[in-house]
């Protein structure tokens, strides 16, 4: 194997470990945080999910969210999206659900991508690629058997 595909494989083999690494090592997930100001007449809240903006967006809280806050203190909510394609990106709305059953889902649509997204994964196998460039061009240290034994002492 000549030097040009060994210098290619120590690029091109840290590279894809990298972003493999980083892949199997991050959870394709989103966590949705939100917080209430105040809570009148709130029974609970639940999400919705698409991958288009412009919808449809589908129910993805299986169960009510309980609300937690009162009227004059609102609560800090959390809700973990799993089950997601890794690096793809999603729209989220929410709805507050009364406690007469009846809701209103909030005109606000965030986004998010699902893991750190490629640009991460991209910049670890970068910089693995980089030590793999980097790594073969030092010379070792040299050891006792590479040393040419000198003149004998007297």
């Amino acid at each position: 194997m000549n030097n040009s595909v060994k210098r290619l494989l120590w690029i091109l083999i840290p590279f894809i470990l990298g972003v493999t690494l980083v892949r199997v090592t991050t959870p394709s997930q989103v966590t949705l945080t939100w917080e209430t100001a105040s809570e009148v007449d709130a029974a609970g809240f639940r999400l919705y999910r698409s991958d288009n903006p412009e919808g449809p967006f589908t129910l993805i809280s299986p169960e009510l969210i309980p609300a937690r806050g009162d009227p004059l203190v609102g609560a800090k909510y959390s809700y973990k999206d799993t089950g997601l394609i890794w690096g793809r990106r999603y729209y989220y709305q929410l709805e507050e659900v009364n406690l007469t059953g009846g809701g209103e889902r909030y005109s606000q649509t965030v986004t998010s991508l699902a893991g750190p997204g490629w640009l991460l994964a991209l910049g670890a196998g970068a910089s693995l690629a980089l030590l793999g460039f980097v790594l073969p061009l030092r010379k070792p240290a040299p050891t006792a058997q590479d040393q040419t034994p000198g003149p004998p002492e007297v």
